[in-house]
């Protein structure tokens, strides 16, 4: 009899944690988890060389299966597509989308809105839609709670010449994920990431561990580029151990990112300015206000330090020309993707903090 008791207890205990989620217990655990989302690396073919980047998978966009890389950029903020991947062709031109009216194709509202993202060295022009968002790994996707706000592209031109661009060494979107600013005259396009379905358990936001140090050259559109389970969404309270964390502030209201004070130092010379750690730029760009050409750049070879108030000094060697940039123009330093190859970065959306942590 008290074995036949015991059994029925282990079954109801059972039964009461399967029925909580409507979830097997294994799978209702792992919804307790962060979601790891693979990161794309891919080295772009061709010159110059080292321009590297990660790309993370949108694999809806609505009711629209897509399967398309973005650009997995924490420098910006909020997504972009480009018209011909998510809408049927004939309504996409370099004028604008064919539509006299707000319509809805596959869950996308697409409306007349026009909308221009300006990035560092390209402007993306668009109309403002309105959809849910899955994207990462197929076995288990990140996903929006709600319809939010991205930008359906039309036209891609050079900041340089304003010449429309396009083609496979051009992102076919950007995914932004910056916690600050956004796109558009109210900034409506924001980063999704505020708007991932997540359990109780996790705290809004993501972590970014390090990517390593390997690069391949390849192409998308080859499906040749490996990918690296770096990006976790929805953070654990042990999540954030060995960060060390700040306030989310931006050094002036222009900019749609957060930036923390930083010092670099090179060769006999030494620069302290707000500073972006961004993923979507291959270089690091040091604003350094005595450098008078537009082309300065530190040789290979060159050892540069990074410090940031709290976290260990990160010092490197220069592998290549230019990979650390001198800017006179700029009033921040930009630290990109050679960052994230040792180091990590922490973006906690309900306590508003920013963390860094270095590897080994």
């Amino acid at each position: 009899m008290r074995l036949m008791r015991t059994s029925k207890r282990v079954a109801l205990i059972a039964f009461a944690l399967t029925s909580a989620h409507s979830l097997p217990i294994s799978l209702a655990m792992a919804e307790d988890e962060p979601i790891a989302v693979p990161l794309i690396k891919l080295e772009y073919p061709g010159n110059p060389p080292n321009i590297r980047m990660l790309y993370v998978r949108l694999l809806k966009l609505g009711a629209r299966k897509v399967n398309q890389p973005l650009l997995f950029d924490t420098g910006s903020s909020g997504v972009t597509i480009d018209c011909k991947i998510v809408l049927p062709r004939k309504l996409c031109s370099d004028n604008g989308i064919q539509i006299e009216k707000d319509i809805e194709v596959d869950g996308i509202v697409v409306t007349t809105e026009k909308v221009t993202a300006v990035y560092g060295g390209y402007t993306e022009f668009g109309q403002l839609a309105k959809a849910r968002l899955t994207f990462g790994d197929a076995k288990r996707p990140a996903e929006t709670f709600e319809a939010i706000d991205v930008l359906i592209r039309y036209k891609k031109t050079r900041n340089s010449d304003g010449m429309i661009v396009g083609g496979p060494l051009w992102p076919q979107g950007t995914f932004g994920v910056s916690p600050l600013g956004g796109i558009g005259a109210d900034q409506s396009i924001k980063s999704p990431m505020a708007a991932v379905t997540l359990s109780d358990r996790l705290r809004r936001g993501y972590r970014l561990e390090p990517i390593g140090e390997r690069w391949k050259v390849c192409t998308n559109e080859r499906g040749d580029c490996p990918a690296t389970r770096s990006l976790y969404v929805g953070l654990r309270e042990q999540d954030k151990h060995g960060f060390r964390l700040h306030p989310l502030v931006r050094a002036n209201p222009a900019h749609n990112f957060p930036t923390l004070e930083t010092c670099i130092t090179w060769q006999t010379s030494r620069a302290c300015a707000p500073t972006l750690f961004d993923t979507g730029n291959s270089t690091i760009m040091i604003a350094d206000k005595a450098s008078t050409d537009a082309a300065s750049s530190l040789p290979k070879g060159s050892k540069v330090s990074v410090d940031v108030p709290g976290v260990d000094q990160w010092t490197f060697k220069t592998e290549y020309r230019p990979e650390v940039e001198l800017k006179s123009h700029l009033d921040h330093h930009i630290v990109g993707i050679r960052y994230f190859e040792k180091n990590g970065l922490l973006i906690d959306l309900d306590a508003d903090e920013i963390g860094l942590r270095l590897g080994n």
